[in-house]
């Protein structure tokens, strides 16, 4: 299958199990040993229906759908009903062969817009078709591996244009400057981002997201980030950053990365 179609058919199957509520999208589209990464569901096809039983009032709202040439598809959108505050963030799913083998997922508690008045699902959402998508998906690693994981936050000057970033996350605003002071006080304050490594990317158009594994006070995370990258320069960011649950916690084998 095409990108193009795997991004339908996961659209069509996530619509129809968390916002329609029907289970019967578990047999057209799922694999029989699919397997679940989300650290809100129990694993496999059993998880999924669980949940949707024990959520009557859930429905899921799309901003943006991206896929890869590597069988990956990333929704990032909004659920209400899933807990008791709305959720935003972005699902990914793994298609194999027609059929959806695999899901990791990276949902936060939806925030009032940040200073710059931008929240964190508004922006820019058709995928550009004419821009280099693994070009940009190359330079994002280049950049995320010197700035992040490298933790040298001048990065953001050099991949950008010095000047434009518009940021969506709800504690930072616009601009270059105003990120790399956070991320500094953050380390001033014993409470750093640390970015371990990156996990995988799904990488369409200008659009290239991040799906990695770090900490934050010495407690483990997931950070999904997406980057959009406009003539060779990263310009905007979305993200979701949740806490990884203990092992004590988890409610099934195959961890969330």
């Amino acid at each position: 299958m095409s990108k193009e179609q795997n991004k339908a058919l996961v659209l069509k199957a996530h619509n129809m199990l968390f916002s329609d509520k029907d289970i019967k999208a578990l047999e057209l589209y799922f694999s029989s040993d699919f397997i679940e990464h989300s650290p809100l569901v129990a694993d496999g096809i059993p998880g999924l229906k669980e949940l949707v039983a024990s959520c009557p009032d859930m429905d899921y709202k799309v901003s943006r759908v991206l896929g890869d040439d590597n069988g990956l598809v990333a929704l990032h959108g909004r659920f209400v009903g899933l807990d008791e505050n709305p959720l935003v963030g972005f699902d990914i799913y793994r298609v194999e062969n027609g059929k959806i083998v695999e899901h990791w997922d990276g949902l936060v508690a939806e925030a009032e817009k940040n200073i710059s008045g931008r929240s964190q699902l508004d922006g820019p959402s058709e995928v550009d078709s004419n821009a280099d998508s693994e070009a940009n998906r190359q330079l994002v690693k280049k950049f995320f591996t010197e700035t992040l994981i490298g933790g040298d936050y001048s990065g953001f000057e050099r991949y950008s244009d010095g000047k434009t970033f518009y940021q969506h996350s709800p504690d930072i605003g616009d601009g270059v400057q105003p990120v790399i002071d956070f991320l500094e006080q953050l380390k001033a304050d014993g409470t750093a981002l640390h970015y371990d490594k990156i996990h995988r990317t799904v990488a369409d158009g200008q659009f290239v997201l991040t799906h990695s594994e770090g900490s934050i006070a010495g407690a483990r995370h997931a950070y999904f980030e997406l980057w959009r990258v406009e003539n060779g320069k990263i310009i905007e960011l979305w993200d979701s950053i949740p806490a990884v649950p203990s092992d004590e916690d988890a409610v099934h084998n195959y961890g969330i990365f």
